[in-house]
């Protein structure tokens, strides 16, 4: 009788457990519901509000042969995402928040027509059928006709990357049970006209829809996360101490023909077209900053035109560069950082007629001269124009008396930082004090007659390591934007 008595008490206990194991709070987990698809799962008690999401599969497209012709119309794919509040018994009122994204992993299309002209056009509506005209980075187009004479609107992402802020903590209440649903659609239009130029391009992206706000990837984890273990895809190249004819710094550096490197970035403007005095394009990163240049002159001056000294710390560039243009970039220069540079330079034979690693090693490396200057802008290294050039051109030197197939002039075609125009470097030649190096509008590295001779100038300098990537291919269309 007392053993029997133990047993319905200690029944009654565990029901009792698991009873206030239940209303006491909720737990989350993630359940799997098909494809691409997952949901916030809670269990809860009665007396505490829901707040769960669902979101629906990938979004693809893929330009062949069977799809990509006149009179194929359109391609299309479409997708869900939902926000899902409900009420606790107690208040009958529920209010939160949640954010939604748009995260582009892949897209290769391009303009074909003009940038005008949208290829890929983003669609948001509600459960109703109402559509989102207004996003912040987003350009909305309407009356766009496709081949078929059918007219449609949407946002133009033709050559957008990265995660596209859709809903900011967009507020959703209810006194009893709310679901608000968000169907999406990518189209691209196929024109009455010749679009060839997007054979065989592709687009991937997925939608992310939660409570949490996204943290965004610093500028620096943006482009390192470019490199993908082999060496050059996307036109990015890890200077270990593995990588042939390198640096050997762990710098990650873009090199490559300009066209085919995608390494624009627009400072301080949120125009559609970025202005000339607001695009840049990246060099690298080094340690955690990223350096950046200007991706055209902002005309000519002289390094110097006081006297014939290249000491930098006293030229008339470098005191130009970190006064009145420092200051034209308004904001902008709060993202700069304060860099120490090297600005001892190099002999002739250390710097013009040795090969880029030793020329880097002479000029910044551990060869490199103890002068230095800490200022928030410069000018680019000779080392940077070398490596901006594909790895072939690494066993060349920067310029050759005998044979211009063994200087840089051969490699033109293939060095996105080739200018086309004779501009400055930074770096001074140590075995004159009137000298500076140059890059020659034919491609090679010389040095200057005198110093006070004006030639182009790209401001250079690097950006704090804590500016966050928002958006961007780095296309010239579509460079990469930062908080």
């Amino acid at each position: 009788m007392e053993n029997q008595k133990t047993k319905i008490i200690s029944i009654a206990s565990i029901i009792a457990l698991a009873l206030t194991l239940v209303t006491a709070t909720f737990a989350y987990f993630m359940a799997q519901t098909g494809e691409g698809k997952s949901t916030d799962i809670k269990i809860n008690a009665s007396t505490v509000d829901t707040f769960t999401f669902e979101a629906g599969s990938a979004l693809n497209l893929s330009l062949n042969q069977e799809n990509f012709a006149s009179g194929k119309g359109n391609q299309t794919g479409t997708t869900f995402a939902k926000a899902m509040l409900s009420a606790n018994n107690k208040t009958n009122t529920a209010t939160d928040h949640y954010y939604m994204y748009l995260n582009i992993s892949e897209n290769t299309f391009t303009y074909t027509q003009d940038a005008n002209t949208p290829e890929i056009l983003l669609t948001i509506k509600d459960a109703s059928g109402n559509e989102i005209k207004s996003i912040t980075g987003l350009t909305y187009k309407t009356n766009v006709t496709d081949g078929k004479g059918a007219s449609i609107s949407g946002f133009d992402i033709t050559t957008k990357s990265g995660v596209i802020t859709l809903f900011d903590n967009r507020e959703i209440t209810t006194t009893s049970s709310k679901t608000e649903q968000w169907n999406i659609t990518v189209t691209f239009v196929n024109y009455n006209s010749n679009q060839a130029g997007n054979a065989g391009k592709s687009f991937s992206a997925k939608l992310m829809i939660q409570k949490e706000e996204y943290k965004l990837p610093t500028l620096g984890e943006y482009v390192k996360s470019q490199y993908t273990e082999t060496q050059g895809k996307n036109s990015l190249y890890y200077h270990n101490s593995s990588l042939t004819n390198g640096a050997g710094d762990n710098s990650y550096r873009y090199a490559g023909a300009s066209d085919s490197v995608n390494n624009y970035i627009c400072l301080g403007s949120d125009e559609a077209t970025c202005p000339d005095a607001n695009l840049f394009r990246i060099i690298g990163v080094f340690g955690n900053q990223t350096k950046v240049i200007r991706a055209k002159s902002v005309g000519d001056q002289k390094w110097d035109d006081t006297s014939a000294d290249n000491t930098w710390s006293s030229s008339s560039l470098n005191t130009y560069l970190n006064g009145e243009y420092l200051t034209s970039l308004g904001t902008i220069a709060d993202k700069i950082a304060t860099t120490t540079w090297k600005v001892g330079g190099g002999s002739w034979s250390n710097i013009v007629t040795s090969v880029p690693k030793t020329a880097y090693q002479n000029e910044v490396g551990s060869s490199a001269s103890s002068t230095t200057v800490d200022k928030k802008i410069g000018l680019m290294y000779v080392s940077d124009y070398y490596y901006s050039a594909s790895p072939s051109a690494w066993t060349l030197v920067g310029y050759n008396d005998d044979d211009e197939t063994k200087d840089y002039r051969a490699a033109t075609s293939t060095n996105w930082l080739y200018l086309g125009s004779t501009e400055w470097t930074i770096s001074r030649n140590s075995g004159y004090t009137y000298l500076a190096f140059l890059v020659n509008s034919a491609g090679y590295v010389y040095y200057s007659g005198y110093v006070p001779v004006s030639l182009a100038v790209r401001p250079s300098f690097n950006l704090l390591s804590s500016v966050k990537y928002i958006s961007g291919s780095g296309s010239m269309s579509d460079p990469v934007r930062v908080n």
